[in-house]
C-alpha cells in the first residue's frame, strides 16, 4: 500500500473525526467521546500540527501533534480499523518525529492504554518508553464551594498578553521552557471555556487552570474538563492546589456541568493523593510514554493536572 503522510486537509476534518471515533470505539468497545470535539478544535489551534495518512488520495488515519513550549506530545493517533497492522500508524509516528525535530523540543511523549502491549511495542520502536500511570479522573459537581483564595477568569481581564506571559513564567518554574500559551489561546479564541487564575494579582498568579466546558469542546455535555492546571512551586503549593480545585468546581457549577474531569500522572504523588482525598475517582487508567526516558515534570512535589490524550 502506497501511504503518503502530509498535513491534514481542512476538507478532511469530518472524515478524520469519523476515523478517530471508529478506531477508539472499535478498540474500547464503547464510545467514550460523545459530543466532544478533539479533532476540529486542535486543528484550529496554532500550537498543533495535524497530520493525515493518505492512500490513493483517501484519508486513512491522522495524528495531532501538540507543542507546549519545550514539551511536545502526540495524539490521538487513529487509523481506520480495516487497515490496522498495515504500517499506517508507524508512518504517522515517523512523520511526527520530524515535527518534533523542527520544533527542537527537549521532552516528547504520548498517552496510551496501559493494558495494550501492541501500542507499547509500536511506540517503543521509536524510542518512547512507558513510565507512571496517568489517571483520567472525575467527580460530581455538587455545589459551589466557599472560595479559599481569590480567583479570576481570563475572559474578565483587560490585559490578556500580560496574564499569558505570567502563566508562562509560572509553568517555566516547574520545567524550563514549559509553556501552554497555545492551550490558553485556543480555549479563549475558540470559546471552548476559560482560564482560571488563582490569587489576588492575575499577572502574578499562584496557579492557573485551562478549562473546557460543554458540547463541542474537549469536555462534552455535562462536563467541565481541566485540560491543564499548574501551581507555582513553593511551600504553599498544596494549599494553592486546594484553592485551585475549589475554583475549578465553582467554574464548573457556573457552566451547568454535572461532572468535573481531569488527568494526573501518578508520579506527581502529592497531587494524585490530594485528588483522591477530594473525591475524584479514576475512570480511565492510561500510561505516558516518554522520549527520552526521563521524568520531565512527572515528579513528586509537582502540583500539575494534565493528560496527553
Amino acid at each position: 500500500m502506497d501511504i503518503e503522510v502530509r498535513p491534514l486537509a481542512e476538507s478532511d476534518l469530518d472524515t478524520a473525526d469519523l476515523i478517530f471515533r471508529d478506531a477508539f470505539g472499535t478498540f474500547l468497545g464503547t464510545d467514550m467521546f460523545g459530543d466532544t470535539d478533539l479533532v476540529r478544535t486542535r486543528f484550529r489551534a496554532d500550537h498543533v500540527v495535524a497530520l493525515g495518512a493518505y492512500a490513493d488520495g483517501e484519508l486513512i488515519g491522522s495524528n495531532l501533534v501538540t507543542r507546549w513550549g519545550s514539551v511536545a506530545y502526540f495524539g490521538p493517533l487513529s487509523v481506520t480499523p480495516r487497515l490496522w497492522d498495515r504500517g499506517v500508524g508507524a508512518r504517522l509516528v515517523d512523520a511526527t518525529l520530524g515535527v518534533f525535530a523542527e520544533w527542537g523540543v527537549t521532552h516528547q511523549g504520548l498517552f496510551t492504554f496501559a493494558h495494550s502491549p501492541r501500542h507499547h511495542w509500536l511506540y517503543q520502536k521509536f524510542g518512547f518508553w512507558p513510565r507512571f500511570l496517568t489517571a483520567i479522573m472525575s467527580r460530581e459537581v455538587t455545589g459551589v464551594p466557599a472560595a479559599r483564595t481569590a480567583w479570576t477568569r481570563l475572559t474578565e481581564m483587560p490585559d490578556r498578553a500580560a496574564v499569558v506571559a505570567a502563566c508562562g513564567e509560572l509553568t517555566g518554574a516547574i520545567l524550563p521552557g514549559l509553556d501552554v500559551r497555545g492551550e490558553i489561546d485556543a480555549v479563549i479564541d475558540q470559546k471552548l471555556g476559560d482560564v482560571l487564575l488563582l490569587g489576588d494579582d492575575p499577572v502574578a498568579p499562584h496557579a492557573l487552570a485551562v478549562c473546557h466546558a460543554g458540547a463541542g469542546s474537549e469536555a462534552g455535555s455535562g462536563f467541565c474538563y481541566v485540560k491543564f492546571a499548574a501551581v507555582r512551586p513553593g511551600r504553599d503549593a498544596g494549599a494553592h492546589f486546594s484553592g485551585l480545585l475549589d475554583a475549578c468546581q465553582a467554574y464548573a457549577a457556573g457552566t451547568g456541568a454535572q461532572h468535573l474531569a481531569l488527568g494526573v500522572n501518578t508520579a506527581r504523588h502529592e497531587a494524585y493523593r490530594h485528588l483522591v482525598a477530594s473525591g475524584f475517582r479514576t475512570d480511565v487508567p492510561g500510561v505516558t510514554m516518554h522520549r527520552p526516558n526521563v521524568e520531565g515534570y512527572d515528579r513528586a512535589g509537582v502540583y500539575l493536572i494534565d493528560d496527553w490524550r
